[in-house]
């Protein structure tokens, strides 16, 4: 997923291109994220797992065999496996948040959360820093990182599209593996709904229906995920390219910075805030987000770049950890994947508007890309003020549904 916005953006030269694509494919993941979240709902969270893995596994290695078989990757299979990428995460992380409250007491749901965080993103670090070896390789020589001299010995040639895909198809499969041997005792119960999918899709919106303040939570916390799915994805590679004039190793390498910054908050942003509250942690954080994407706007430092990405790292994980762990500790287990697919769609609905603006010409010529790095802080800043004025209210929610 690193490589494709990239090869979109430098290699082929055609950021808008790949704007449009992704507008385009997470408006039909708003259809998909509905009918995931009632998925979730109705079967074992495990199976759905199984599945994910075995749809990744076939996708990724059916174009990388491709590849090979023509000596290239035609644009629409690259197309094909963002998009089918997109489609795995749209269940893929739902159904793990549901499966992680299933499996967890209530007093352990701030645990589940900080170490799904701490996993993940220690994972995301060597898969960032694995994947600037591959997007750009490594000239023989001295090789210049931040001001630091490296003397490389022998060179590492850039893989091919086929070589990401073949390596990526066999970490399915590893999965699928891993996924296998996983046993457990749920500590939430669940019973199976009878009814048609729109009756179990119904459910969800009549809980929200029900609670219109964590309805209106929900949303507002989310945007500060909107915003970071389209700046990594769309806009970074551009911003390098374009406005820091750098190249695919500091692209890679800022999905490291970041994912350093949200270990970071995942180790130690329940405990910072389980003594305040966090609605609280959540409003700084947000707060922390819009002045960095305002220091993007102006910044053409690589080294305040750099300190910039980790810091947006720490507010946007540990935003998440405080965000989850509090809708775990709202909403029923039976009820959770519908309740976050709802949310999910709504956020991508936002992202289409948010994508479709930045796919115009305007801010992929010269660097105007920094400017939609001040809307970025605009929309969080605006989402920011419905939290800001419902505080107590927040603080003092709850329900009684089992």
């Amino acid at each position: 997923m690193l490589a494709i916005p990239w090869y979109f953006t430098k290699i082929l030269g055609k950021p808008e291109v790949f704007g449009w694509m992704y507008a385009t494919t997470t408006f039909v993941m708003m259809f998909w994220g509905i009918y995931a979240g009632s998925l979730i709902d109705h079967y074992s969270r495990k199976s759905v797992f199984l599945l994910v893995n075995i749809f990744g596994a076939v996708l990724l290695g059916g174009v990388a065999a491709l590849g090979f078989y023509t000596g290239f990757v035609p644009d629409w299979a690259v197309i094909a496996v963002f998009s089918g990428t997109i489609f795995v995460y749209n269940i893929h992380y739902p159904a793990l948040y549901a499966f992680g409250q299933e499996v967890s007491d209530p007093s352990n749901y701030g645990h589940f959360t900080s170490w799904a965080e701490i996993i993940g993103q220690s994972v995301s670090i060597g898969s960032g820093a694995l994947a600037a070896l591959m997007l750009s390789g490594i000239p023989a020589g001295d090789l210049t990182l931040f001001g630091w001299s490296l003397p490389i010995k022998h060179g590492l040639e850039p893989w091919s599209l086929q070589e990401i895909f073949l390596l990526d198809g066999i970490t399915y499969l590893l999965g699928i593996i891993l996924i296998l041997k996983i046993r457990y005792t749920p500590s939430a119960r669940r019973h199976k709904e009878s009814g048609s999918v729109f009756a179990r899709i119904r459910t969800g919106f009549v809980f929200l229906k029900k609670h219109p303040l964590l309805f209106l939570f929900g949303n507002a916390s989310y945007a500060i995920f909107v915003v970071l799915l389209i700046t990594v994805q769309q806009l970074l590679p551009v911003y390098i390219d374009r406005h820091l004039k750098a190249g695919a190793g500091l692209y890679a390498f800022a999905e490291v910075l970041y994912s350093v910054g949200a270990l970071l908050a995942g180790a130690g942003i329940v405990w910072l805030f389980k003594k305040f509250n966090f609605i609280l942690g959540i409003i700084l954080l947000m707060i922390g987000a819009i002045a960095i994407y305002i220091t993007y706007a102006f910044n053409y430092n690589v080294m305040v770049f750099s300190w910039v990405t980790l810091f947006l790292g720490i507010s946007n994980a540990g935003a998440r950890v405080l965000r989850t762990t509090y809708l775990f500790n709202h909403v029923p287990n039976q009820q959770i994947g519908r309740i976050s697919s709802v949310f999910q769609t709504i956020n991508i609905l936002f992202r289409v508007i948010l994508s479709a603006i930045f796919s115009i010409s305007f801010f992929n010529t010269a660097d105007n890309i920094r400017w939609a790095y001040l809307i970025c802080a605009g929309v969080v800043g605006i989402a920011l003020l419905p939290i800001l004025f419902n505080y107590k209210k927040l603080v003092n929610f709850s329900i009684n549904e089992p």
